[in-house]
């Protein structure tokens, strides 16, 4: 089992880093220069949100926000707090929605709250009673995992690994060409406002074949499950779909990181820029 001496350790690691590029001048050869620490290290620089600027016509935009697993039987992955993804969704998902809503310009729905079990089923189909205009799915992801535990807290076993940081965005090309084209194009829209804020997109590796990479897109993935495998969310709305895997929940940083507000407002900002050119053209 990893200490937690060691994982605090590691979430240290980019003040060390920091101090490594405070280079003496002395003789010899420079250190190999070390790249600025980015998110979730805790010495990188604050996530930027952007500036929100609505078209005069934009009016008010229904978009349904998923919390991720939650199904009957269906608690998602466990993350290295010991924390189930379900629970961990539905507060993301609420802090989306109450975000959303602030800026006057979105009416948002959960699919799920509180201790409700709803299949994904009865998710799209009341998607589409609403009206909803868009559906957002939000989990955590789990990759290179390595059975490495530790304990966060006296007493706690919860599983962690380092590898494979950052966010993805999948979405389905499944279905009419015109829907599809707009999924995609909300699935770009989403990544590129997460790197611009600040949020560093996953690359792929663990994904092996399940998801095929955007290659003009970082963080962009689509689904490539054998058919009766594919992600029902994503197939199966009649309105543009995305899933946002937020993070690798097996990561401590991370982990810790969307433990914060400023996490949340940030998400949301970046979220409500890709609505917009999404909905807005």
């Amino acid at each position: 089992m990893i200490s937690r001496r060691a994982i605090v350790a590691g979430l240290a690691a980019s003040a060390a880093a920091s101090a490594a590029l405070a280079w003496p001048l002395l003789r010899g050869p420079r250190p190999v220069a070390i790249p600025p620490p980015r998110f979730p290290d805790l010495a990188a620089p604050p996530l930027t949100p952007p500036a929100l600027l609505f078209p005069a016509v934009f009016g008010l935009r229904r978009v349904l926000v998923d919390p991720g697993h939650g199904a009957p039987g269906n608690a998602g992955n466990r993350s290295s707090y010991c924390i189930d993804e379900q629970d961990f969704t539905l507060r993301a998902a609420r802090a989306l929605a109450d975000r959303l809503r602030d800026t006057g310009h979105f009416d948002v729905r959960l699919a799920r709250d509180g201790d409700a079990r709803v299949d994904y089923r009865a998710r799209v189909e009341d998607a589409a009673r609403w009206g909803a205009e868009v559906f957002l799915s939000l989990h955590s992801d789990v990759r290179g995992a390595t059975g490495e535990r530790w304990s966060p807290e006296p007493g706690s076993d919860c599983p962690t690994s380092l590898a494979a940081p950052g966010f993805s965005v999948l979405w389905s090309d499944e279905g009419a060409p015109a829907l599809c084209a707009q999924r995609h194009a909300l699935a770009r829209a989403l990544a590129r406002r997460m790197c611009e804020t600040g949020f560093v997109a996953y690359g792929g590796v663990e994904y092996g074949d399940l998801y095929a990479v955007d290659p003009d897109s970082p963080g962009v993935f689509v689904d490539r499950h054998a058919p009766d495998q594919r992600i029902f969310v994503l197939r199966r709305t009649a309105m543009p779909s995305a899933l946002i895997e937020t993070h690798h929940a097996l990561d401590p940083r991370e982990a810790r990181r969307w433990e914060e507000p400023s996490t949340h407002d940030a998400f949301a900002a970046a979220v409500a820029a890709a609505l917009i050119e999404a909905l807005g053209t």
